[in-house]
């Protein structure tokens, strides 16, 4: 029954039956002054530490008491993989405040479902209309810029943004490779808070550069040394193994056997099917169903994937479990090494809660550099470089990428030794050896990565691996954490210069206002551009009447340019919006793809042949198995299977663009 109001700390006691924690406490106050009369509150506190409960209780508390200071709440993440859970987290608690307003359990959760409503960007109206949305940066974003030119606008998304608390979480994961999407929050933040709309900045890791590059100098809510109640996990003991997953089937094997949940992260999608097929077998030895999950399966699909998480035994995934996710019970994480900040996260799904333990191995799977030293680590290549010397260098080497003419991309380093006759040296990945070919003589200014770094910054992984020994550590402290990321990013950061794409974005938000006409100049909500990819039924036509947006897949246009030759067998045409003139409506038409190149924005009809529910988007090779050109070991060669992903379709960042506007609809 409803027993007058209540603060969001006596709601948290009601609906979980715990104490909240110090810097909950904390956080609620400063929400709450948020709310009244706007500003900025920034959350840091380590994995499993109820940054969602710190998030949304005030928000709910204003609800519970009728007050509603402010009308709706937006939860925006980085990426499609966290919402859907992140959505049903949040019914969850809005289910339990209903039942306190006297609504039968039944009633609650019918009502939740219903007021906590999700936003893909690929809804056709776009409106922001629920209670609760939980949504996708991309949808945000142009959502709050609704793609609007004088003329043609629609601005329920914004109205609806200008009226709500505006939460960011997992800020870490906006990191790209020119910062233009931390730049970008950057600018939304601000302009959010100038319109004295709350806003609350969320992440377990985060390096300081970016922090002060998204929310300046404002005051930080995290958990305290002296804090009494704080979030206490279990214990993970972290080892690095430098080989292939074979050589951790038994710890796989041991953990299933026991009833501990196994999560294996691959850095691509294509290493993500491998170990798939790979552990397949092993779990129907054990009677265990393994789920596979990436970005390349189809939006209906991925939604049932994310929906059985919680259930499956053993997870093969890409880094879209990242973050996030809170799987009960996972006793082991197996991952390919990765950014720390990735690192992090990964292992952090592991032994969520006090008393439980759990295990974590790093696999780093070193190859072949053809006679070219090898360095794991950035500490290791300035060893072999400084080998001889006694002398230390002056100062820090100065390192940036350089597009070299015999080696293409490499890391550049500019070392100040003192009786050094060499200062400048190379440092290549195992793609550079394919581009030396067969010279006589073996470079001797170049080193070699010995490890796959795809798709990810060589530099930062050689920066991490330096840090492996200490990964355990950084579970608890975010303190530590945040020192190990600045030395990580480092060059990240300090040779980093603005992208040309920023530039009509910064004008743009400049320019915009939350209720004028915006000024008409091209806004990105990522510097990377994306194509769909539609996967159409068999019995599909050459005209569409309806498109689904359940059977969508994004891919990024540069990877999909990548492997477009490769893919053509797919590709069924390429979908466009025509008027027909006796049914007095649009249709979509299949029409004839015959570019060399694919486009960017476009929406392309692929034959379900080359798609899987299992394995998602994937290409057969000639015999049916596994792609041409597959690595082998893994379980890659010789395992039948329906097909793989297509090559090089696994981007490090990945998005939402709106598919109605893409199309033109409105116009």
């Amino acid at each position: 029954m409803d027993s007058g109001k209540l603060n969001a700390g006596e709601l948290f006691r009601l609906i979980t039956g715990y104490e909240p924690y110090d810097y909950q406490l904390r956080a609620w106050g400063r929400i709450r002054s948020a709310i009244s009369s706007g500003g900025k509150v920034v959350i840091e506190v380590p994995t499993a530490g109820g940054k969602t409960e710190a998030a949304v209780m005030p928000f709910l508390a204003e609800a519970y008491n009728g007050t509603w200071a402010v009308s709706r709440l937006v939860y925006v993440l980085p990426t499609r993989s966290l919402v859907e859970k992140q959505a049903e987290r949040i019914r969850k608690l809005l289910a339990k405040v209903l039942e306190l307003k006297g609504k039968s359990e039944e009633e609650a959760r019918e009502l939740a479902e219903r007021l906590v409503t999700v936003e893909y960007g690929l809804e056709l109206t776009h409106a922001f209309l629920g209670w609760v949305v939980v949504t996708t940066w991309d949808a945000f974003l142009y959502g709050l810029a609704a793609h609007r030119t004088v003329g043609r606008r629609f601005t329920f998304p914004a109205g609806a943004i200008a009226q709500s608390l505006v939460v960011f979480d997992e800020v870490q994961m906006y990191q790209d490779e020119s910062l233009y999407m931390p730049r970008l929050l950057s600018l939304v933040v601000n302009q959010l808070s100038e319109a004295n709309v709350p806003v609350v900045v969320m992440s377990a890791t985060i390096p300081s550069e970016l922090r002060r590059m998204v929310v300046g100098d404002s005051e930080i809510v995290a958990v305290r040394p002296d804090d009494v109640r704080k979030p206490e996990r279990g214990r993970v003991s972290v080892r690095v193994v430098e080989g292939t997953l074979d050589d951790v089937l038994g710890e796989i094997k041991e953990a299933l056997e026991s009833g501990k949940k196994v999560l294996v992260v691959r850095n691509t999608v294509d290493k993500a099917v491998s170990a798939y097929l790979a552990l397949k077998p092993l779990a129907g030895e054990l009677g265990v169903e393994p789920v596979l999950i990436h970005g390349r399966f189809a939006v209906g699909d991925r939604k049932e994937k994310e929906m059985a998480l919680d259930e499956a035994k053993l997870i093969v995934a890409t880094q879209v479990v990242e973050a996030g996710l809170d799987l009960p019970n996972v006793g082991l994480v197996v991952t390919d090494i990765a950014p720390l900040d990735a690192l992090i996260q990964r292992v952090g799904r592991c032994a969520r809660r006090k008393g439980e333990e759990g295990k974590a191995i790093v696999l780093v799977e070193t190859k072949e550099t053809d006679g070219l030293p090898g360095a794991r680590g950035f500490s290791e290549a300035i060893g072999i470089l400084m080998n001889g010397t006694e002398t230390k260098m002056e100062a820090e080497p100065f390192v940036e990428f350089e597009n070299h003419k015999d080696y293409k991309r490499v890391l550049r380093l500019t070392l100040d030794v003192p009786g050094k006759k060499q200062n400048t040296w190379y440092i290549g990945t195992l793609k550079t050896i394919k581009e030396l070919g067969k010279k006589k003589k073996p470079p001797k200014d170049l080193l070699i990565v010995p490890y796959d770094t795809a798709p990810y910054d060589p530099l930062v992984l050689l920066l991490t691996y330096d840090e492996l020994g200490s990964l355990e550590n950084y579970l608890y402290n975010v303190e530590k954490v945040r020192k190990a990321l600045d030395r990580v990013y480092r060059f990240h950061y300090a040779n980093n210069v603005v992208p040309r794409e920023f530039h009509s974005a910064y004008v743009y938000f400049k320019e915009l206002r939350l209720f004028s006409a915006p000024p008409e100049y091209e806004l990105r909500s990522r510097p990377e551009l994306y194509s769909m990819l539609y996967i159409a039924d068999r019995s599909a036509g050459e005209v569409l009447d309806f498109l689904n947006p359940e059977r969508i897949i994004r891919v990024s246009h540069s990877l999909l340019k990548a492997d477009w030759d490769g893919m053509k067998g797919c590709i069924r045409g390429r979908l466009v919006r025509r008027w027909d003139q006796n049914g007095e409506r649009y249709r979509w038409a299949v029409e004839k793809v015959g570019e060399k190149t694919p486009k960017a924005l476009a929406i392309y009809v692929v034959s379900e042949e080359c798609y899987s529910r299992e394995l998602g988007f994937h290409r057969a090779g000639p015999d049916g198995n596994v792609a041409e050109n597959e690595p082998r070991g893994e379980g890659g060669a010789g395992n039948p299977a329906t097909g793989l992903v297509a090559r090089r379709l696994s981007p490090q960042r990945r998005g939402q663009a709106t598919l109605f506007d893409f199309v033109g609809v409105g116009e």
